[in-house]
């Protein structure tokens, strides 16, 4: 289950001004503003000489940063691609008084942006896109896209087509710029230019609890395993493989063993071997990364962690059977702080002694 925090107007992610010749186009990025979760390539788009009538095409790349792609915690972006008056000189008191004066040619370019088209890749269909000769000021010209690690959606390949119009009076038959969006001839030779902002709009994160919360939470993790893991998780691979369970009725409860059993000793008092030491150690994080991924869903890079963790645990690999342990606990712990979604209902509070009379511990002898 995600959740999304929203990011205000301001939050600017990308990217360039076009500037537009009635006889050639050359597009340069100008105080380029990067949102650290998105990179947006190439900054600068170059459209060669240009004449009534043409459609040109220039490919436009919007993906999720590497710090993103390296969160765990994190999960999708929405955004969306805005278009506003050019000033000439590129400054925020001039961009502001643009949107004010748009036809202060003195101050601003004449505006490109009825005649620019953002298309989607379509792959996935999540995102919108907007046609040529439109209102830049209407909400339906606003393209919108969507990133999302869990979907394997990393990057979204936009194009950019500019349908390049004619002069009032002066467009020929075969030209189909609509009524309303020819050009006034006395513009001609002027500089065209419009800017294309791309803004984070959303984020979604995932919520995680810690080994604390499902080994305490008695009815909460136990409706977890029933509701969204049909009772039951394994635990190491084929090769050597423990399945969890949560049977009812004191000391029967496998999955509140392995939280409640000793990592040095056994049920009788004797000392683990050092493996199965690990095994315990790892199993306590890899039971809570499953609940946590059964609860609020995980991306690609934690189930693939699990998997990694699933086989050192089988393979009775000590050195990565810790290290995966680490970087479980550090999974955990990364969403602890978001609030429970509340359609999973509340966890109650916790009840450690419940949880503690269940936990079949002998079980754990032989991790």
């Amino acid at each position: 289950m995600k959740k999304h925090l929203a990011f205000g107007i301001g939050v600017i992610s990308a990217f360039a001004a076009l500037v537009f010749f009635m006889r050639t186009i050359q597009v340069n990025a100008t105080n380029v503003y990067i949102h650290s979760n998105l990179t947006v390539s190439p900054s600068i788009i170059s459209f060669e000489t240009v004449f009534p009538g043409e459609v040109l095409f220039e490919p436009l790349n919007i993906s999720l940063s590497g710090s993103f792609m390296r969160s765990g915690v994190y999960d999708d972006i929405e955004y969306r691609i805005l278009q506003k008056i050019k000033p000439r000189r590129d400054d925020p008191y001039k961009r502001a008084y643009c949107q004010d004066h748009p036809t202060d040619y003195k101050h601003c370019y004449p505006s490109l942006c009825p005649y620019l088209s953002k298309e989607p890749d379509n792959n996935p269909a999540n995102d919108e896109g907007v046609p040529a000769f439109h209102d830049p000021n209407a909400t339906s010209s606003i393209a919108f896209g969507r990133l999302a690690k869990s979907d394997d959606d990393l990057s979204d390949s936009w194009v950019i087509d500019l349908h390049t119009p004619c002069f009032t009076g002066r467009c020929d038959q075969s030209n189909d710029t609509p009524s309303g969006f020819t050009i006034d001839p006395r513009l001609n030779g002027q500089k065209f230019g419009c800017d294309l902002i791309v803004e984070v709009v959303k984020k979604s994160y995932f919520v995680t609890r810690t080994i604390g919360f499902w080994q305490t939470h008695t009815d909460f993790t136990s409706k977890i395993l029933e509701e969204k893991l049909g009772g039951n998780m394994n635990v190491g691979t084929t090769t050597h493989v423990r399945i969890v369970t949560n049977d009812p009725g004191n000391r029967q409860s496998k999955l509140f063993g392995a939280y409640y059993s000793s990592i040095p000793k056994k049920t009788n008092g004797s000392n683990r071997r050092a493996v199965d030491k690990a095994r315990i150690a790892l199993l306590q994080h890899l039971v809570a990364a499953k609940l946590n991924c059964a609860a609020f869903s995980c991306g690609a890079s934690i189930k693939i962690l699990i998997a990694n963790a699933d086989s050192a645990y089988a393979a009775g690999n000590i050195s990565l059977m810790g290290t995966f342990a680490s970087q479980l606990n550090a999974y955990n712990n990364m969403g602890d702080s978001f609030p429970i979604p509340s359609e999973l209902g509340s966890p109650g509070s916790a009840t450690p002694g419940a949880s503690s009379s269940r936990a079949n511990k002998i079980f754990w002898d032989s991790p």
